[in-house]
């Protein structure tokens, strides 16, 4: 239960990320623009991906809660990401047969972010590759 429970997981966060990183990719507009509109299209980007990231974390929240690990959705919710953000404060902790996976999610969710900023890095290379 508890590898098919983490693999199913890492599944649904792999595919929730690259369908946004398709839709930033495909869809973003890097013709000649002025700073106003490279801004906004920017801070558009980092708040898609923090969308991204909380719909994620919420998979494992979903999860916590389904599985009666923590009590209600609020605490599985803050423990999942205060987990994915790899902050880990400690106040809330899973039953001994639960935390491994809030470790994978910790995992998931180091992963997770480095690929967006990976995609951010990207869109600013393709801006720069313009500009010049």
């Amino acid at each position: 239960m508890l590898l098919l429970s983490v693999t199913t997981l890492i599944t649904l966060t792999v595919i929730i990320h690259s369908t946004w990183m398709f839709i930033v990719l495909k869809y973003i507009n890097l013709g000649v623009e002025s700073v106003i509109r490279i801004v906004c299209r920017n801070v558009a980007i980092v708040i898609s991906v923090l969308f991204a990231h909380l719909i994620e974390a919420s998979l494992f929240a979903g999860f916590y809660w389904y599985v009666k690990a923590l009590p209600d959705w609020n605490t599985s919710f803050y423990f999942s990401l205060v987990s994915y953000a790899t902050v880990g404060y400690g106040d809330v902790t899973l039953p001994e047969h639960w935390r491994l996976v809030g470790g994978v999610e910790g995992l998931v969710g180091a992963l997770m972010v480095g690929w967006s900023v990976a995609v951010l890095v990207a869109v600013l290379q393709r801006l720069r590759g313009m500009s010049q």
